[in-house]
């Protein structure tokens, strides 16, 4: 009896704190920032490598994760503010984390790879959740191993409230380890949220002890131009006047105007050295009830594994497996699952592809290609389709 009250009184706790939470968030105005558009072409990249920090500690969710979100909407707000076409490569790292989120002290949400504003974002929105401690010291080894090697110039941008000092009491002395051991290619820069004096001048300890970074708050940067000053100081350099417009890349996609075959491509849009989308879509197919590949698709697996090794810029390949119509729907959605990793593990075991490079998923009998009134037809849809990804979608 005492157990079932308990329970009772603890659901109504929770009901009451998420009720109270979305309340909350629908009342209190979060602090907006306003992205800068800088013109294409006038700026060349002050570093060559970039990673944010996120705090996703314990004390960034006080008031139903008021100071996380600020600190998401300022990175986000940088994302968009930086040019597409200065070929960075960039990282995002957090550290602390709900058991939600992750049983790691600090994990990388994104990155080390080459920029996109997209792969940015899909980062950023992969962390929804914040608790535990504040491992910095430990986020900040972590981005020295993931800086490990980078050729050029690096920043890395520490995001936080500065709070929970003991579990942060460290970060100085990391910073200044950091800094010794990559010289005058790194600066570290430290934005601090939540208007906390001791957490700012504790970021500012932080920042001093990379050498060449400064310090600065979400609040001072809510002003448009400082956000815009901000970026510009941190990644980019401004080109003599002669030079910003020669040689042009219209579509931000890499490939100068004079050379790209495929103008106008969307931002984010892998290409090829001709400025044309990277594709890649082969369709696999099977017998009826079967997930075995059939020795004549094998050519087909060849060209895909080659497309993979050649263009190693591509992140992620979708491999999606379909079945015809005929059979149970649950059925057919295990077995086009069971096709699509017959053919990922096919492209491990027989051609030696990073099995994290390649996404398996079923599809069913979703999307024929082909009519279910025929065998012919049927046999169409029993596939399974390799296509190129820009980004990785949704598992």
């Amino acid at each position: 009896m005492e157990k079932s009250l308990f329970r009772t009184f603890l659901l109504l706790l929770l009901t009451v704190f998420f009720a109270g939470c979305a309340g909350m968030k629908a009342k209190t105005p979060t602090m907006a920032f306003t992205p800068h558009t800088f013109e294409a072409g006038d700026y060349a990249p002050k570093v060559d490598n970039f990673q944010f920090i996120l705090d996703a500690s314990y004390s960034m969710d006080r008031n139903c994760q008021k100071n996380f979100r600020i600190a998401r909407d300022l990175i986000a707000a940088i994302n968009q503010s930086l040019p597409a076409d200065l070929g960075f490569a960039g990282g995002l790292r957090t550290f602390g984390h709900d058991s939600r989120q992750s049983g790691k002290l600090t994990e990388l949400a994104y990155g080390m790879t080459k920029y996109t504003r997209t792969g940015l974002q899909n980062g950023l929105e992969s962390v929804n959740y914040a608790g535990g401690n504040s491992p910095l010291p430990e986020a900040i080894e972590a981005a020295g191993a993931d800086l490990k090697g980078a050729p050029g110039k690096s920043a890395v941008v520490i995001v936080s409230d500065g709070q929970k000092k003991l579990q942060m009491d460290g970060a100085p002395a990391a910073a200044a380890k950091l800094k010794e051991e990559k010289g005058d290619k790194l600066c570290i820069y430290t934005i601090a949220v939540g208007g906390d004096p001791a957490g700012e001048k504790f970021l500012q300890e932080v920042a001093q002890a990379g050498g060449c970074g400064f310090s600065t708050t979400a609040a001072a940067l809510a002003d448009p131009g400082a956000l815009a000053s901000f970026v510009e100081k941190v990644f980019l350099t401004k080109k003599p006047a002669m030079m910003a417009k020669a040689p042009m890349d219209s579509d931000g996609d890499g490939v100068i105007d004079s050379r790209d075959k495929c103008p106008g491509t969307p931002r984010g849009q892998l290409v090829d050295e001709d400025g044309c989308p990277l594709k890649l879509t082969l369709h696999i197919n099977f017998d009826f009830d079967k997930a075995e590949i059939k020795p004549e698709f094998e050519p087909d697996l060849k060209k895909a594994a080659a497309f993979i090794r050649k263009n190693e810029k591509v992140p992620y390949i979708l491999i999606e497996g379909y079945t015809d119509s005929v059979g149970d729907d649950a059925y057919n959605l295990d077995l086009s699952e069971r096709r699509a990793q017959a053919v990922k593990q096919a492209l491990v075991d027989m051609y030696g592809i990073d099995a994290d490079r390649l996404v398996a998923k079923g599809g069913g009998e979703s999307n024929p290609v082909a009519s279910n009134d025929t065998e012919e037809g049927r046999y169409q849809n029993r596939r399974v389709e390799i296509i190129c990804c820009v980004v990785q979608p949704d598992r």
